[in-house]
């Protein structure tokens, strides 16, 4: 699945899905969240943002979090250099991260527990998974499943 089809999804059953968007992001608060963090945004991140500045769930506390939010992080930065929140669930009980990989061109979306998990290489996987099966079974079991599997 593609980040468009993941936004057409979103789109054609936000109210079932249980989610409320936040206004676009425009292309001027990318470039300048890219900015502050000295970094570019994959083309799947900046898709999503100009679709929607994040969102949240109604029933599972989760969150992507919108641009200015990113911006407000970096200034408290507890992480690695191209490294930015990107998903927070109760109030940054939980995290996840993208990494960017600047000479490759790549990333990748991990979670911080008791230690690192890289989950994907893909936000489309990365909200699919959240959309199917939400914050519990989607997210923290798949975490589960690749530790078990390493």
């Amino acid at each position: 699945m593609t980040i468009n089809d993941i936004i057409s999804r979103i789109k054609n059953n936000q109210q079932e899905l249980g989610i409320t968007l936040y206004a676009e992001a425009s292309d001027e608060k990318i470039a300048l969240t890219e900015s502050v963090l000295n970094l570019q945004f994959p083309e799947d991140l900046k898709l999503f943002y100009r679709f929607c500045n994040g969102f949240e769930s109604d029933g599972d506390m989760f969150r992507i979090i919108p641009l200015e939010e990113i911006i407000d992080n970096e200034k408290n930065k507890t992480l690695l250099p191209h490294q930015f929140y990107i998903a927070e669930y109760m109030d940054y009980c939980d995290m996840w991260t993208v990494g960017i990989n600047a000479s490759t061109n790549s990333y990748s979306i991990i979670n911080e527990a008791e230690d690192t998990v890289t989950l994907t290489h893909s936000f489309a996987l990365f909200l699919e998974r959240f959309l199917d099966k939400g914050i519990f079974e989607g997210l923290c079991d798949w975490r589960t499943e690749i530790t078990n599997n390493n």
